[in-house]
């Protein structure tokens, strides 16, 4: 029986919506056929999921040790690199393909792939310098979505469309589904309404979310209807700012601001809308997870949200109070039959388009390929 493939993925530490995406990687690649080994540069401890690796190493170093010239970081890296000779290396995210970059010396191995999430990555020009001058044949560059493979090409840092693809980034839809609870559970679990519509959000608190204009847009509405509700789930540096908002304005009984709760998207089907304000996404896993739950959205009209909800969902400046307000308003005067009806076409959309069995075929292919021309 010939060797199994060594595959590397390597990337800082757990991080929910990325560490998820690493485990659909691992699942990409029969273990019959190949031999995953999980990579943190963190200090840490397993995940249930990362089981699923036939290995997994914390190297231990902290976050200052890979920022700046990452000298510890190289001497951490380096010799584990040498030691280990790896077919493909995958590195998640920017700073762990920049530290590898530095090291190509120590890499034996003839592919490796560099996962890009979001907008902004190479904007300074320190790091387009550095990709052009790091860059070799043996690298191909994956962005999450057509529009952050466009933003990687754009930026002329040596990335063209013989090295640059897409690979949406997807959710598991029937895992989804078959995890969530009913509407009423929900609602209960996080003691709301169990009467009147519900719009809402989940992710982070920072000011990149725009959850202050999503509040905002809800108090206009709020101050004509009695039967609307919002809920933001998430933590993070703006919650003040909102609970101050909230406070001022009376708002206690129609605004619920819960703060994190793990396995969020558990509890969607409390909502009957969803929104998404934020200003930039590289993808957009959130709201992946409500269409797959059929939820209705409103969604900034920013690429690549625009294009995941086209046909289905509604589209707005987000910055734009009153058009957001007015969105929202939509769905509060149209019957519940269509609103649920909008929901099920972006199920729909969900399922055909961003579904995780497409996601872990167009990677095995990938590594397929590129191992098969060396």
């Amino acid at each position: 029986m010939p060797d199994k493939i060594k595959i590397m993925i390597l990337q800082t530490r757990h991080i929910p919506s990325i560490s998820y995406l690493t485990t659909e990687l691992v699942k990409a690649f029969p273990i019959d056929r190949y031999e995953l080994t999980l990579v943190y540069l963190e200090a840490g401890e397993p995940a249930e999921t990362d089981s699923l690796a036939h290995n997994v190493v914390f190297l231990g170093l902290d976050k200052t040790d890979y920022q700046g010239l990452r000298l510890k970081a190289k001497r951490k890296v380096r010799p584990f690199l040498e030691a280990n000779h790896f077919d493909v290396i995958i590195a998640n995210m920017y700073k762990p393909m920049h530290l590898l970059m530095q090291l190509r010396r120590s890499i034996s191995a003839p592919v490796c792939i560099g996962i890009i999430h979001a907008f902004g990555e190479f904007d300074r020009w320190g790091r387009r310098w550095m990709m052009r001058f790091s860059l070799d044949n043996r690298w191909r560059m994956v962005g999450v979505s057509n529009p952050v493979k466009d933003y990687l090409i754009n930026a002329r840092c040596g990335l063209h469309q013989g090295n640059t693809l897409a690979i949406n980034n997807a959710i598991d839809v029937d895992a989804i589904v078959t995890e969530a609870l009913d509407a009423a559970t929900a609602r209960e679990a996080l003691k709301l309404p169990a009467t009147g519509i519900i719009f809402g959000t989940l992710g982070r608190s920072v000011k990149g979310k725009r959850h202050l204009q999503l509040l905002e847009a809800f108090h206009r509405l709020a101050t004509n209807r009695s039967d609307i509700y919002l809920i933001i789930i998430g933590d993070g540096e703006t919650k003040p700012e909102l609970d101050a908002y909230v406070t001022r304005h009376h708002l206690a009984d129609r605004v619920f601001l819960v703060g994190n709760i793990p396995n969020g998207s558990r509890y969607l089907r409390a909502l009957d809308v969803f929104v998404f304000p934020s200003e930039s996404e590289g993808f957009g896993v959130a709201l992946l997870e409500a269409m797959a739950l059929s939820l209705p959205t409103v969604v900034n009209r920013v690429e690549p949200l625009a294009s995941i909800v086209a046909g289905c969902g509604l589209q707005v400046a987000s910055q734009d109070i009153e058009a957001l307000s007015e969105a929202m308003a939509y769905y509060c005067n149209i019957p519940d039959t269509e609103r649920r009806a909008l929901g099920q076409k972006h199920y729909q959309r969900a399922s055909e388009l961003y579904d995780i069995a497409e996601y872990r075929t167009r990677y095995r292919t990938l590594v397929e390929d590129l191992l098969s021309t060396h």
